[in-house]
């Protein structure tokens, strides 16, 4: 069973938003956060491991981690840099888009990409050292707006109210969220986002958010030596017996019985 760090914003991005580093780095564990990272390869050879699967590292990959992937890195002395926001950094239309596209998590890019992206990425760590926040907004919303082209997603296509309550999801289902807060962030009413939601996802709310939540819990017993009480509360569950019963409808076994599967 692998040990898993876990990075919260407080340790890396501190008060702020947004964090940029150029920096050499070497193997590192498993581990996830709950924000956003991009790092793009300058140079070096490795594996890139997210959620199982395993990516080359070379010149010019760049890697998209969202708060649900788990990760680690087998390398050495590779140069990267490394841009880690939380979601309210950006533009959520942007964000969702980007969110949905890497479907492989990574993308290999042409060496002219390569430099504006490396370049819009100094020059937002030189907005922050500045404390610009307006700057940082835009240069950051550019570089995703950047990546989506390089994944050729329409920048034109404005996102539904389904999607931006899917994208509130994925940042705090660790959180004790319903349907009236999410309902009130997206600007609707609960009866309204309940209808929609299962209109466009063919799920109701509860379902989604659960599907999110049993997925995480799923990787913690996976890769992590938590006990599965504490698994339980960190995927957002308030209720240990209904987590139990409801993981076994899913997978076939209990909680318990899986982790020591994966053992």
């Amino acid at each position: 069973m692998l040990m898993l760090d876990r990075y919260t914003r407080l340790q890396i991005i501190k008060d702020k938003k947004i964090c940029v580093k150029e920096k050499t780095i070497n193997s590192y564990p498993t581990h996830w956060h709950e924000f956003y990272e991009i790092e793009l390869i300058v140079s070096g050879e490795g594996k890139y491991i997210i959620d199982g699967e395993e990516h080359m590292i070379s010149k010019n990959m760049l890697f998209f981690m969202t708060p649900v992937n788990f990760h680690r890195v087998i390398t050495e002395n590779s140069r990267v840099f490394t841009l880690m926001f939380m979601g309210e950094a950006c533009d959520r239309d942007v964000l969702f888009r980007l969110a949905t596209s890497f479907e492989a998590d990574s993308v290999l890019l042409s060496d002219e990409d390569a430099q504006y992206l490396a370049s819009l990425i100094h020059e937002l760590y030189l907005a922050c050292l500045e404390d610009d926040d307006t700057y940082c907004f835009h240069l950051l919303n550019s570089i995703l707006g950047k990546l989506c082209r390089v994944n050729n997603i329409h920048k034109h296509r404005c996102i539904s109210k389904v999607q931006k309550a899917m994208l509130y999801i994925q940042n705090n289902f660790r959180n004790d969220i319903g349907l009236c807060e999410v309902a009130k962030e997206i600007g609707v009413t609960p009866s309204y986002m309940s209808s929609i939601f299962a209109r466009e996802c063919g799920i109701n709310f509860k379902e989604y958010l659960n599907t999110i939540r049993y997925d995480y819990a799923k990787k913690l017993l996976e890769y992590s030596d938590m006990t599965v009480t504490d698994i339980c509360f960190e995927s957002g569950f308030c209720d240990y017996a209904n987590f139990e019963r409801h993981f076994k409808e899913r997978y076939g076994m209990s909680p318990k019985q899986y982790k020591k599967k994966c053992l």
